[in-house]
């Protein structure tokens, strides 16, 4: 019984995501209401796009905040003076005039206060089938505190050494050469983390994808997907107390172990010397990967 509510769940996160992709206009909808198909063929669905590249500079503040509905966020620490900030946008729409129009109305909206900038793009109501994507490049101070959103977009954080909020409902959440402690969270995606360093705290949330973490993990660390696997690639000096609970799923120990490993859970020690910290893994339908 506990197996087909896992299967019925996974079907369901299956549909929530056609659903998505049909609400963003990814996929369009075959028969609008009123519509015949001779029309819609005839409306010349995306026949037509607009773009546009645009830069930004914004003085450097402890915190930033960056959000838009549609489009990745690429965030590179460097050293600059200022904040860096490319925006490149591309409408797709019935005719070059709605296009263009659209073009128009999408925008940087930047506001910034002593503790923070906010970046957040604006677009206006789009029709049915119609998109408006604003991808975003930002180069910022290696050690700034960041919180990253996207309704449908990838979102990829690079050479950062500062807390991190990072959440997509529709994307992938890459974190490379990373220090700090995160909280990543994506509704439709994979979550891939390499060459970093958490602190105090790591919660890597995906509800439908894979979660594949190699560095040294957090003091606290919380580890979740609900239709994905698990692979977590540790350094061999490091220790942590594991608690796994899979529903429905595999469990490969490629490192040292001491505990008691079941079917479907496993608790214990992995790693060599004194624990570092606590890792709590919880998967439906999927498997658990620990290697050195």
């Amino acid at each position: 019984m506990r197996k087909l509510a896992i299967v019925i769940t996974a079907l369901l996160l299956v549909a929530v995501l056609g659903l998505m992709l049909v609400s963003v206009g990814v996929v369009p909808w075959p028969f609008a209401a009123g519509t015949t198909g001779a029309q819609q063929a005839s409306s010349g669905v995306f026949s037509s796009k607009a773009r546009e590249t645009s830069e930004h500079t914004v003085e450097i503040r402890p915190k930033l905040y960056v959000e838009t509905p549609h489009g990745s966020i690429e965030i590179s620490g460097a050293e600059v003076d200022q904040i860096q900030i490319t925006m490149n946008v591309e409408v797709s729409a019935g005719s070059t005039q709605r296009a263009q129009e659209v073009l128009e109305q999408v925008y940087l909206d930047i506001n910034t206060s002593a503790a923070e900038n906010r970046l957040i793009v604006r677009r206006p109501k789009l029709l049915q089938n119609e998109q408006a994507q604003a991808d975003l490049t930002i180069l910022v101070p290696v050690d700034t505190e960041l919180e990253l959103r996207s309704g449908l977009g990838d979102l990829e954080v690079k050479q950062i050494e500062g807390d991190l909020k990072a959440f997509t409902s529709l994307g992938t959440i890459a974190v490379r050469n990373y220090e700090g402690s995160a909280h990543l969270n994506t509704t439709l995606g994979d979550i891939h983390v390499s060459a970093s360093q958490f602190t105090e705290q790591l919660r890597a949330i995906s509800h439908l994808g894979d979660l594949v973490i190699s560095g040294s993990l957090a003091t606290t660390n919380v580890l979740e997907s609900h239709l994905g696997d698990a692979r977590l690639h540790l350094p061999a000096e490091e220790s942590y107390v594991l608690d796994g609970r899979i529903s429905l799923g595999e469990i490969y120990v490629g490192v040292p172990f001491e505990g008691q490993e079941k079917e479907n859970s496993i608790q214990g020690t992995i790693g060599q010397g004194e624990p570092r910290g606590t890792i709590s893994v919880t998967l439906s339908l999927g498997s658990l990967r620990l290697t050195n």
